[in-house]
């Protein structure tokens, strides 16, 4: 992202400058518009962490930006668990749980019984990595993690979760620094039709 400020900055400088030289005044800024599409097209899944933990500060602004995330009828149906305890960590990895050496695992959990739930635990896992992306930490979205710990040989560990009896994890997201900066992977654009 901050990459992208930079480029954006250096961008309008010249704009600016060959602005000037015929005669015309302009203001230019980034508007906060700009800067979300460039940390939305600036993350990127991350597989190698660094060992440094995830601060307090930091989980608190992504989990406030996490629980304002849309849901149908405002009935928020997910339940998140952030984990920082190695041992459960180490548990969870035993099971076969991948999360690439992240130090924090963030497990999203669905209301069973809310038809909804699968899409707005999707929106609020859109929400945790951008904004973890804007505090310059890396995330990467594991379903397998999420299925590992829903079989019957994960359930010791689930419990230690703590989770109310009508949810069960759908989707697991790896939290940390950085330790790596993947070029972007190809995008389809052809799968976007515009219907006018």
């Amino acid at each position: 992202m901050k990459k992208a400020f930079i480029f954006l900055f250096i961008l309008f400088a010249a704009m600016a400058t060959e602005l000037q030289a015929q005669q015309v005044t302009v203001t230019t800024s980034v508007s906060d518009g700009v800067i979300i599409v460039e940390n939305i097209l600036a993350r990127r899944s991350i597989r190698k962490y660094t060992p440094q933990q995830v601060s307090r500060q930091d989980l608190d602004i992504i989990m406030e930006c996490a629980i304002n995330a849309p849901s149908a009828m405002n009935k928020q149906p997910w339940q998140i668990r952030v984990v920082q305890n190695a041992d459960l960590l180490a548990k969870i990895k035993d099971l076969g749980g991948n999360f690439h050496g992240a130090p924090t695992l963030i497990v999203i959990a669905k209301d069973k019984t809310n038809g909804s739930s699968d899409l707005d635990c999707g929106l609020l896992a859109q929400n945790i990595m951008l904004s973890a992306q804007a505090l310059d930490l890396g995330t990467c979205a594991l379903g397998s993690v999420a299925r590992t710990l829903c079989t019957d040989k994960a359930k010791d560990v689930t419990a230690k979760l703590d989770l109310p009896a009508n949810y069960e994890p759908v989707l697991c997201i790896a939290l940390g620094h950085p330790d790596q900066s993947p070029d972007a992977k190809p995008r389809d654009a052809k799968k976007v039709k515009y219907i006018d």
